[in-house]
Formats: C-alpha cells, structure tokens, sequence
C-alpha cells in the first residue's frame, strides 16, 4: 500500500510542476479539462455502442436530401443499427465527416460499428434495393417465382426451404402430407431486398413479418375459441382463396365454421385447385375426385396445410366471423358471393348466376 501511495505521489508532483497560472503547457486548463472529459465521453459511449458481431440481419436506410448529420444518427438508432445517435454525431464531428455523408439507399446490418456506418454512407450506395410486393393469397410457389423474375434469391432454394425450414416453433408440423412446411406463414407485404439474397434472409423477413402481425391479442382471441395457430392459418388460406370482397371474408369463415360443426365436408374448390399439378379456374366433377390429402371433397375437415399465405384481412374474418346459418355460397361474374341454407336454395343461386 506504501508504493501505490508514493507512485501516487511522485507522479502527482510530476503533473502539478506542468500546471502553472491555471495553464498546462500555455493552454487555459479548463480547455485541457473540457477536452479530456469530451474524449473520455465518448470513449465511453463508443464502448458501449459496439453491437454484436454475429447480428448480421440485413436493413435498407434511405438518405434523403437535407437530412442533417443529426437526423441520420436518430434514424440509424430507430433501425437499431447504432445504439448512440449522440455518439456518432461526436464521430462525425471528429472526423469531419459531418457534411459528407451521401444521400440514398444503403443496406447495413447490426452487426456494424458507428465508424464502418460511417464509412458506408461517405462512400454512397454501393447496391441496389429490390422492392417487391407479395399479394395477398400467392402460394409458396407464385411466391418463389416472383422472388426469382425479380432477381431476389433462386427459386428452388425457396421451396427447398419451405418445406423443411421452421423460423418458429408454432409453425411446426408433422403431417407427411403438408407439401410445405411454411405455407401460409409468408406474410403478404412490400419488401425491400437486395439482388442475390439468400433465401433463408427472405424467409426470415417474411415470416418474421408474420410473426408480428398476428399480434398477442390475436393470438388470445384464437385461443379462445380454442382454434390452433395452424387451424388459424389453414382456414384463414381458405377464406383469403375465396372471397375477393372484404365483406364476405366473415361470411364466409363463418360457413365453413358451419360446415366443420356438423362434420359436413368443406368442398372448397380452392383445395383442389392447390393439389392440381395445373390449375384451372373452373373446377369440374371429375377434378372433385382428385386423389389427395387437400381435396375436402372426398376428406372432412380441415385440409393437411394451408393453400395460399393469407393477410391480415382474413385472418381477422376467422377470429371474428359473421353469425349466420348458411351452407353453401357461390360466387357472381364479380366475384361477389350469394348464400344459401339448403342445397335446393344453392342450385337456384347457381342457376340465377349462370
């Protein structure tokens, strides 16, 4: 203990002898302190900003014109790719990098430090940002073929993907006869992707996507009327094949709710459309006959998976169906449907369209 306090001592004397009027080495010693606790400062936070290295999660930013050095720092911190806008607003500064940030697109992941951020925006964007829009309703393999015509990953690492790959638990299934794992869990929106992403990226983002619009209240309300995330999405695909119209969404979750209770066969022709090699708009007495687990012709209940990725529209008609008594439903030259009770009551309907 006697040697730290001498060291202590001797180099405290040391310091003191270059301290003179207030003034180390002729420069104010508020200066030299201000200065010291600065770097100190942001020492500190820069520790503390350091993300971690294996969070390699892709994230597109756009630069607009006139953004300040200050408003690109908050954005980078709300995509939670730098932990302290404060931080790197002091880099930029240091570094005289304030005003030369170029605007644009850039695709950064977390797993990046503030100055190699920084880096990226002073040289400009270096890839192109592929944007593309899943509708409501495409299969895995509409959604592949789109993916793959945009140039965004190749199509049979997709569906290679799908039917194996389980980003989460829920979402598993056993069933032999589900042709793949995750249909019906792609979430239809707008993304944006580079060239070239691998498939198990865009899978993530959108399942990922989906994992955050069926929200817990949707997921409670599910619950209560003890209905499985797999039933929920199986019959949601079935609504979302049938309606075009948002109002007849709940309607028709509703007939099918009908239907199941009194072990009657759904009849979907959207399932049978799914099984068919090649689909026809038409679906004939024969294709009802098909051979397959998805024909809810000749099975009852459910089918093994689901047939299309639906939205948030049908899936909000399953948890919150419109009460009603019907059976049967056809659809116009408009795709609006016409509902009935009886089977009688559907050929007059059927008739009155044609």
């Amino acid at each position: 203990m006697s040697d730290i306090l001498q060291n202590i001592e001797k180099y405290g004397k040391r310091i003191f002898l270059y301290v003179k009027n207030d003034k180390i080495f002729s420069i104010p010693l508020k200066y030299v302190i201000g200065v010291f606790f600065l770097f100190m400062l942001t020492v500190l936070i820069g520790f503390h900003s350091i993300t971690p290295a294996d969070d390699q999660e892709q994230i597109v930013i756009n630069v607009k014109p006139g953004m300040r050095t200050s408003q690109i720092a908050e954005l980078l911190k709300d995509k939670n790719i730098i932990y302290h806008d404060v931080y790197f607003k002091i880099l930029a500064q240091l570094k005289g990098l304030d005003k030369g940030m170029k605007v644009g697109e850039y695709v950064l992941h977390r797993g990046m430090s503030s100055s190699a951020v920084m880096d990226e925006l002073i040289k400009g964007p270096q890839t192109v940002i592929i944007r593309v829009t899943v509708p409501e309703g495409y299969t895995v393999e509409q959604i592949a073929d789109l993916l793959e015509r945009k140039k965004i990953t190749s199509k049979q690492d997709f569906l290679t993907l799908a039917k194996k790959y389980i980003p989460y638990e829920y979402m598993q299934n056993s069933d032999p006869n589900v042709k793949y794992k995750l249909e019906g869990y792609l979430f239809p929106d707008t993304y944006e992707f580079i060239e070239d992403t691998p498939a198990k990226k865009v899978i993530d983002a959108m399942t990922g996507e989906f994992d955050k619009k069926i929200d817990a209240s949707l997921r409670e309300r599910a619950k209560q009327m003890n209905l499985s995330m797999h039933e929920l999405v199986v019959m949601a695909s079935l609504v979302e094949a049938e309606a075009k119209f948002n109002e007849d969404r709940p309607l028709i979750a509703q007939v099918f709710f009908n239907r199941l209770k009194i072990n009657m066969p759904l009849q979907s022709d959207t399932t049978i459309q799914y099984a068919m090699i090649e689909r026809k708009e038409n679906v004939s007495i024969k294709d009802t006959k098909i051979d397959s687990p998805y024909n809810t012709y000749i099975h009852y209940g459910l089918p093994p998976g689901a047939v299309d990725n639906p939205g948030i529209a049908s899936v909000r008609a399953v948890l919150y169906p419109q009460m009603n008594d019907y059976l049967y439903f056809v659809a116009d030259s408009e795709g609006h449907n016409h509902y009935s009770r009886t089977y009688q009551e559907h050929l007059i309907n059927v008739n009155n369209i044609e």
